[in-house]
């Protein structure tokens, strides 16, 4: 009998087909009464329940998921990974429509809790903890807007840390949920908690994730999470992190409105930083090279240095026009985002471990860069020579 509604599940997984997953469903529900039409001697194994739900879920029928999960927990199913998975499949039926259902979010956090907790006591489970951060992290997403994301901060703390006791794999992935929590931290107000965090994360993203480690850094800088000297001494040997210093302690200055009078001269020595930045000699440092050059470009328009912002355009301009592993959208355009590519293939285990959510494959090209940038400009500012320099020396 288990065989005939594994097969019944797998042809609903592979053709989509509605009629299998019927199928299944109801030989589950005949054999959870006693009244199926096969040996009743024959054995019925309780995963077959959440194996069901889990299909009707991803087939969009979460009724008869529902049903075989009550149906599960009703039975006295042997401790295995499946216990984890119902808690998962339940967690996904409660999952909240809008940030303002705190009722539904917390019956859901709660599910997801008792997944990993579950999970991170067995090694061979931990599969299970990696696949409840993504499900929990889709969750999530309504209350990712401002004035709601200090809901997260308990929930997010216990999944961050779980995935260090755990020592998942995916430290990139840790590492998201690591700068999304301090993202949380410091969007709640609470400034404290956010620089104690950084004591632990940014070591963390330093050794197992050096890519992301600017972003860490920027945010550190922009902040004051960290002291001053100790910030500075970070810099020292790395022209991406001068680069992103100048930047950030005058975003932070400006924020304070209490700019110095040298901006333009601090400006200029972030940008006599990046002209040594050798992406010829080093390839792999185009793409950080020409964020960066885009960055000090747009914040140096912000504080009216034109001529800065000119020159950091025309160096653009005279890189490499593919940019390969981002592209960056300006507010004037739509929403902030940066997106990866080369993502490598998430592992497959007993469970199929997501992609993390947001990643897509994008290529831009760096006249559309550039055309995006001109956009914002001129949504924000009366700029005729920068509009003039940027269609003069684009290609578009």
């Amino acid at each position: 009998m288990d065989l005939v509604i594994t097969q019944e599940l797998a042809r609903a997984e592979s053709q989509q087909d509605a009629a299998s997953l019927k199928k299944a469903y109801e030989l589950i529900k005949s054999a959870n009464l006693g009244k199926s039409e096969f040996d009743p001697s024959e054995s019925f194994s309780p995963d077959l329940f959440v194996l069901c739900a889990e299909q009707a879920l991803k087939m969009g029928q979460p009724e008869v998921s529902e049903d075989c999960i009550q149906m599960y927990f009703k039975v006295k199913a042997p401790i295995t990974q499946f216990l984890g998975r119902a808690h998962l499949c339940r967690a996904q039926m409660c999952a909240p429509k809008s940030a303002e259902n705190l009722e539904e979010f917390e019956n859901c956090v709660t599910q997801y809790m008792k997944a990993i907790n579950f999970a991170k006591g067995e090694p061979r489970y931990y599969f299970l903890v990696y696949n409840a951060s993504i499900l929990y992290w889709q969750m999530v997403r309504p209350f990712l807007e401002p004035g709601y994301r200090h809901h997260l901060i308990p929930s997010l703390s216990q999944i961050v840390n779980v995935l260090s006791q755990t020592e998942e794999e995916d430290k990139e992935w840790h590492a998201e949920l690591m700068l999304e929590l301090l993202e949380c931290y410091l969007q709640a107000g609470r400034k404290e908690e956010a620089a104690r965090f950084c004591s632990t994360a940014a070591p963390f993203i330093k050794s197992h994730v050096p890519q992301k480690y600017r972003q860490m850094f920027s945010v550190m800088v922009r902040h004051e999470l960290m002291d001053e000297l100790q910030l500075k001494e970070e810099k020292k040997n790395s022209i991406s992190l001068s680069v992103t210093f100048y930047i950030n302690m005058l975003k932070a200055k400006a924020e304070q409105n209490d700019l110095p009078g040298d901006v333009s001269v601090i400006l200029r020595k972030a940008y006599r930083h990046l002209s040594r930045y050798n992406h010829q000699r080093f390839p792999s440092i185009r793409e950080e090279k020409m964020l960066l050059l885009f960055e000090l470009a747009r914040f140096s328009l912000t504080l009216k240095c034109m001529e800065i912002s000119s020159d950091c355009l025309s160096d653009l301009k005279k890189m490499e026009s593919k940019v390969s592993g981002f592209m960056t959208l300006l507010p004037g355009v739509g929403r902030l985002l940066t997106v990866h590519l080369d993502k490598r293939q998430r592992r497959e285990k007993q469970f199929t471990r997501p992609w993390p959510p947001g990643l897509r494959s994008v290529v831009g090209t760096l006249p559309s860069f550039l055309l995006c940038f001109a956009q914002w400009c001129l949504q924000f500012y009366t700029c005729p020579f920068l509009f003039t320099f940027i269609v003069h020396h684009s290609c578009f």
